[in-house]
């Protein structure tokens, strides 16, 4: 997920957790990147596929800054986890439920279903109540609709690790 925007830029469903699976996801991922100049940083749990020797060394060989969870505390990863709570709770619309797979082909399209619906339709006050799709497109600060609760520093770029709303 890309953080400014809230937009899912990089998935695959799989059928383990090996690290390949979880390589496709970044490779569409770093595809999406408009600006590979631009300095990134991948934010994930500490996930065996993550912390793989194939996976790492991707990051690495693309300039990337690594970046995980403390173990155990689902806080640190907020973002990705509200956005799996909404993709398998079906909050707004039935595009989001995701229950009662037949077949992993139809589990595979109904997640992406879900994830451009979500990605093209729902606002996020996050992101000043654009979709993600819609808040990709900008560039500069956006109207943010919550407080920073925690800060965390890499290098020269400041982030919130957790956040929340005023009301």
């Amino acid at each position: 997920m890309n953080t400014y925007s809230r937009k899912i830029v990089g998935w695959h469903l799989d059928k383990t957790m090996q690290a390949q699976g979880s390589l496709q996801a970044l490779e569409m991922t770093l595809l999406f990147r408009s600006n590979p100049a631009q300095p990134l940083i991948h934010h994930s749990d500490r996930g065996v596929q993550y912390c793989s020797w194939k996976y790492v060394n991707r990051l690495r060989n693309e300039n990337v800054t690594i970046s995980m969870c403390e173990s155990g505390d689902p806080n640190e990863n907020a973002m990705a986890e509200r956005v799996f709570r909404i993709l398998k709770a079906g909050r707004r619309a039935e595009d989001f439920k995701l229950t009662g797979f037949f077949s992993f082909s139809s589990a595979q399209a109904s997640i992406a279903k879900a994830i451009h619906a979500y990605n093209t339709f729902r606002p996020h006050a996050s992101v000043g109540y654009l979709t993600p799709s819609q808040a990709q497109r900008l560039s500069g600060p956006l109207l943010l609709k919550w407080y920073p609760y925690k800060k965390v520093r890499f290098g020269n770029v400041q982030y919130s690790a957790h956040s929340q709303r005023t009301g």
